[in-house]
Order: C-alpha cells, then structure tokens, then sequence
C-alpha cells in the first residue's frame, strides 16, 4: 500500500501551493498526496477577511487525518509547521516535516524582525491586513518566484495571533525540520533550534526562500525530504 502524505499548506496559501511542483513530484516517486485549503483559503487571490482561529485550522487537519486508513506522513509549512505541532498534541503521525516552520516559540521574533526590516508593514499589521503586507513585500516568502504572489488570499489576523503562544508538550515521533537560508521570515538559527527542541533532523536548503516548494529549486527540497523518508 502507498504510503499517504497529507500537506499543510501556510498563512495566505492554499492547497495551490503543493499542486504546482510537490505534488506531483511525489506521486511519482510513489506516494498518495492529500492537499487541502484550511477554512478560508479555498479561493486564490481571495481578499475575503476571515476570522478563523488557529484552533479551527488544527481541527481541519484533524478531519482529514481521521478519514485516513492509515497514519500519514505530514508536512506542514510555515503557519501549517505550527499547525502541525499543534496537532500533535492529541493526533499522531507516522512521520512529521516541518518545512519552513514557524518554531514552537511561536512567531514573535519573526515578526518583530520583518517590521524592523520593512516598517511599510506597520500600516498593514494596523490595519490587521496581512496579505496585503505579504503582496507589498513578497521577498519575505519567495525568491525568483514573487508571480506567485497573486495567488494568496486573506489570512485570519486571530489565527495569526495565535501563532504568539508557544508549543509546550513533548513530541516523540520522527521529525524532519527543513529551511531556507535565505527565508526572509525564519533565520536558520531558528531552524536550528526547533530541530534541536525535538531531536529532529535537519536539512537547511543553500539559496532556499521561505516557500521552498515554489522555489525555482524545489527539487533540492524535495530530494532531501525523500532522503530522509527512505
């Protein structure tokens, strides 16, 4: 039987975002995908404002994991990595990755740095208007790929606050933490430290952005998170 990767996608993505390279790269190398849009992100380039919370999208992954036959492989990227922590709390795994994952500090650091970086993203953030500080400076997420960047959709500003609260509880199955050197959200001392919390393994991609799936060299990315399933 194919083993099952279930994909979780980040703040202001979709299911979108695996379609484009992921998806098919590992229903080549033999693997059932499952991309789904957390409540909310089922329209590309939405400016719809939600009010999700953080707990409503973990409920989501909660959903599609108990319609499984089998305990999936996860991976979760960014606000999905935290998605992912969170759901491990109660769920199970059979193998979690967390690419370019907020870490279980929560995104505080993160954010503090991107408004040091960039104060144009201090109207948005009053204005609880993430996608539109995300579209004004797309480099925080993608390198030579910004096109991409008409595809995101609003994101819940209660969902991102709950991204402040820090991961506590203790996680014992196996764990890949994957990031990009030159991820304009996360530093790899982050990365390094979140692999370090869990007792992880750890793959920092060389030229890496912050959506490595997008990235111009997926594949690096993918190849190493085939490597370290196989």
């Amino acid at each position: 039987m194919k083993e099952t990767i279930v994909f979780v996608h980040g703040m202001c993505h979709g299911a979108w975002c695996w379609n484009e390279y992921f998806i098919p790269y590992f229903e080549k190398k033999g693997f059932r995908c499952i991309a789904f849009d957390l409540p909310g992100h089922e329209h590309k380039g939405s400016t719809h404002r939600i009010t999700y919370s953080l707990g409503n999208y973990v409920q989501a992954l909660h959903q599609v994991v108990e319609k499984l036959d089998q305990p999936p492989i996860i991976i979760g990227h960014s606000m999905g990595g935290m998605i992912l922590q969170r759901f491990l709390k109660t769920g199970s795994c059979k193998k979690a990755i967390l690419l370019a994952s907020v870490p279980p500090t929560g995104v505080f650091r993160a954010s503090l740095r991107a408004l040091f970086r960039y104060l144009g993203l201090i109207p948005y953030l009053l204005q609880r208007n993430l996608l539109g500080g995300f579209k004004k400076y797309p480099q925080l997420m993608f390198n030579e790929t910004a096109g991409f960047a008409s595809f995101m959709c609003a994101e819940s500003f209660i969902a991102y606050l709950g991204l402040f609260i820090p991961v506590f509880h203790p996680i014992s199955i196996p764990i890949l933490v994957v990031g990009g050197s030159r991820d304009g959200l996360i530093t790899v001392k982050e990365f390094q430290q979140t692999a370090k919390q869990y007792n992880a393994g750890l793959e920092i991609i060389e030229g890496g952005s912050h959506d490595l799936m997008l990235d111009t060299d997926y594949a690096k990315t993918a190849d190493a998170i085939i490597n370290w399933l196989e």
